[in-house]
């Protein structure tokens, strides 16, 4: 299995060097590079990292000075006994700064402050009810960007960059929520431009379902994986398809909203449903975060059969190593799991039947809020990765 983060480093670290123009600038290409790699170990050793990116022992003590001088990375000591000259191994700084995570969907929102090794210090959610007037919307939204601001300075922690995980259509290159179906108001709302404004701090947006896939993929179902997709059923129906090591993101930049494909019936084409107006949340008409919720068995049928197909079909398509299943109606005791499993097996290509793994998702409800904050992370540091 390939390391896709150590590949992207190492295969970058030379074409990005080359440009970069001054002593500076590659001393801050090299941080950031080490930083990924540090980040996503968690603990590692000088000797290691060292290996793993191919820098020389003089070059990377020279980098990981100056990383520890500025804070970005403490030396860990994990409590063992250490005779003679044994390697201290290096982790991020949790307390360098913290970032904020906004998740919201159709019927609720979430918020998370994580610190800068990623740990989740405060977390929050709260219903959206059904609007139809964008300001009103918007006032929601950054009211509760609001909430995770403060709970940051309850916290004596230094933000440094809000991420947002939003549902529907996404313009990445500008930050702007373009439309989602199940939120009348959601439209053409400039996210990225908003939240600058309203807190003075960098922003990163992008689809929810590709923030669930960075939690995953960093400490859940797919970690360590470079070829996986996920598949969600929230309020509505969504993917994110990651092949080696990146996320596809197509030609204009909308790969992976299978909420969009259409069910093919006997009816004319033009009374065809989408996935996502009949395998999500909203179209069963339920709420799966509500304290009781009933699914008759005919549309758990229905649902599951469908979305085992889907999953068989990308899976022939693609050739992943898993794909990871989110929401409570997949967990293994949900409502669509078992007529999932069984679609699955019966369409996917025999010949990778046994090797494609269905797996259900190892991260909380807040995994999208918490993959935001991991996208800002990145971005504020200029790092490439599973996401980007």
């Amino acid at each position: 299995m390939v390391h896709f983060a150590m590949v992207q480093i190492v295969a970058s670290e030379s074409v990005m060097v080359m440009q970069a123009g001054t002593v500076s600038k590659k001393m801050e290409i090299r941080k950031h590079m080490l930083l990924q790699h540090i980040y996503r170990n968690g603990s590692i050793g000088r000797l290691e990292l060292g290996r793993d990116l191919q820098m020389s022992k003089s070059r990377l003590c020279e980098v990981v000075q100056d990383m520890i001088d500025e804070g970005l990375v403490v030396e860990t000591l994990d409590g063992k006994e250490r005779r003679g000259r044994r390697p201290v191994p290096l982790s991020v700084n949790p307390d360098y700064g913290c970032f904020v995570g906004l998740d919201f969907e159709a019927k609720r929102m979430r918020v998370v402050v994580t610190d800068f090794s990623g740990r989740s210090l405060f977390k929050k959610h709260q219903a959206l009810r059904p609007m139809k007037d964008r300001k009103t919307l918007i006032k929601h939204l950054l009211d509760f960007v609001d909430k995770g601001l403060e709970a940051a300075r309850d916290l004596n922690a230094k933000v440094l960059g809000v991420g947002v995980a939003a549902p529907g259509i996404i313009n990445r290159n500008t930050g702007t929520l373009l439309h989602y179906d199940f939120i009348e108001a959601a439209r053409d709302i400039p996210l990225k431009d908003l939240i600058e404004e309203r807190t003075g701090l960098p922003c990163a947006v992008d689809n929810n379902i590709r923030c669930y896939a960075l939690t995953e993929w960093t400490s859940g179902a797919a970690k360590n994986m470079s070829d996986f997709i996920c598949l969600a059923v929230r309020s509505g129906f969504g993917s994110a398809i990651i092949l080696n090591g990146r996320p596809l993101d197509g030609s204009h930049g909308y790969s992976g909203e299978a909420g969009y494909s259409p069910v093919p019936s006997s009816k004319p084409a033009s009374e065809w449903k989408t996935f996502q107006e009949v395998v999500s949340e909203n179209a069963l008409q339920i709420d799966t975060e509500s304290s009781t919720f009933e699914l008759s068995d005919e549309k758990a049928r229905i649902a599951g059969e469908l979305l085992g197909a889907q999953a068989a079909s990308l899976a022939s398509l693609l050739d992943p190593e898993a794909i990871v299943l989110v929401g409570r109606l997949l967990e293994p005791n949900g409502s669509l799991w078992p007529h999932v499993e069984k679609t699955f097996r019966r369409f996917i290509l025999p010949d990778i039947g046994e090797q494609v793994p269905l797996l259900h998702s190892l991260v909380d409800s807040y995994a999208a809020a918490v993959g935001a904050t991991q996208l800002c992370f990145q971005e504020r540091f200029h790092i490439s990765s599973a996401t980007k």
